[in-house]
């Protein structure tokens, strides 16, 4: 049985060089996206075949694969669509949250490396962009701090306006 598509967002279309700019302390430029999750996770192939996890809820990159077939027979077990997709929380989202628009994902409230829980009313509907970015930063800051250490505060950094096309500046200027 294949990934149910309201498990998965369509990656077609996704500008993954910005969605990803902020995971290059974790993630090499040659990976290529082959699937998300309705979290926002991302299943990435490298120039061998071997196929990643990019789990954004804890901020790692685990090799699930060593082939897209492996990965297609791993998607086939229901245990295993379970640990990765978690299918029961995401129904329990369409129902709380409504289903997911373009560009969007179900994001945690509270990070679970921060305290959050694997809970409906931990999470929203949240663009990738702001997901992406936000939880980069969170876990870059966090990862080499020793389990339990209390955090205090976390320093998000906006990211850069990106340049006005030259018909958002005519509208601009026309008022």
């Amino acid at each position: 049985m294949p990934v149910p598509e309201h498990l998965t967002i369509n990656i077609g279309g996704l500008a993954f060089n910005s969605l990803l700019a902020d995971w290059g302390w974790l993630i090499k430029p040659n990976l290529q996206p082959i699937m998300m999750t309705a979290f926002g996770d991302l299943f990435l192939r490298d120039e061998t075949g071997r196929v990643f996890f990019l789990d954004l809820k804890w901020g790692q990159l685990k090799q699930v694969a060593e082939s897209e077939e492996e990965f297609g027979g791993l998607c086939e077990d229901r245990e295993q669509r379970r640990v990765w997709f978690i299918g029961f929380l995401v129904m329990e989202l369409r129902k709380l949250r409504g289903n997911l628009t373009a560009r969007q994902c179900y994001s945690c409230k509270i990070p679970m490396s921060l305290g959050g829980q694997l809970e409906a009313e931990n999470f929203e509907r949240s663009d990738l962009d702001v997901h992406y970015s936000i939880l980069s930063q969170l876990h870059q800051q966090t990862k080499d701090l020793p389990a339990g250490t209390k955090i205090d505060r976390v320093n998000i950094v906006p990211p850069p306006e990106k340049e006005k096309s030259w018909l958002q500046r005519l509208k601009s200027k026309l008022g």
